[in-house]
């Protein structure tokens, strides 16, 4: 631990810029969700959730990967061991992804207690967590940050090993896959089985169990592809 503390402070140079961008851009996202909201806004409606804090997980995956693209070069001219890289880069996913939640309960408490922002949105306080307890809520948000944050410097690892080629055949490979599985499925009727499959899995599995799984998955991917990565 006390080798991980300083390859960990390599990153705080890059804070405040991947800071400043995730939730500017977040900020952005809900500003344009507010006004196409108030512009269309019925008070018949009641509730609509809008989708938009997917954005905030989508800009994270992105600054996973420029963060290990831009500054494991330099940690190696530092002597920094590939192990050690990227122990600390996942140590800080998981701090981040407990930072960001904490903030999305906050902003959650705040879109209640507004009455979602005066005209039924929902973009931070999710429909599927609404009987959530504290910790599972706590989860639901982190767990899935976590997910696409190593999901993010899993494509950084294959960045520093295969370059833009490689980055491109493997998010082309992974939709030519996820496309033959839905065909399939589709083929063979079971998205009805996969449906009441879901429905039966207690709320702690669906929102932290098998994420969590994935998680590990694309970490151990990265920690794989990183010790054959040159800078």
């Amino acid at each position: 631990m006390n080798r991980i503390r300083p390859v960990a402070r390599l990153q705080i140079p890059a804070w405040p810029h991947i800071l400043g961008w995730t939730w500017g851009l977040t900020a952005v996202a809900f500003g344009i969700n507010l006004l196409l909201f108030l512009a269309n806004h019925d008070p018949g409606d009641g509730v609509r959730d809008t989708g938009g804090l997917v954005s905030l997980y989508a800009i994270a995956i992105s600054m996973a990967t420029f963060s290990v693209t831009q500054i494991f070069p330099y940690a190696l001219g530092m002597s920094v061991t590939r192990r050690d890289f990227y122990l600390a880069w996942s140590l800080l996913a998981l701090a981040q992804s407990v930072a960001y939640a904490l903030v999305l309960c906050l902003l959650r408490a705040v879109e209640q207690a507004t009455g979602h922002w005066g005209m039924g949105m929902r973009y931070f306080d999710l429909s599927f967590m609404d009987d959530a307890n504290p910790v599972l809520l706590l989860l639901g948000y982190a767990v899935p940050m976590l997910v696409v944050t190593h999901f993010g410097i899993l494509l950084g690892t294959v960045h520093l090993r295969w370059g833009t080629t490689g980055v491109l055949a493997s998010l082309t490979l992974t939709m030519t896959a996820l496309g033959l599985a839905a065909a399939l499925i589709t083929w063979t009727r079971q998205w009805h089985t996969i449906g009441h499959w879901l429905l039966d899995q207690p709320p702690t599995a669906l929102l932290a169990g098998w994420p969590v799984l994935v998680a590990a998955a694309f970490a151990g991917g990265g920690y794989t592809l990183i010790r054959r990565a040159t800078a």
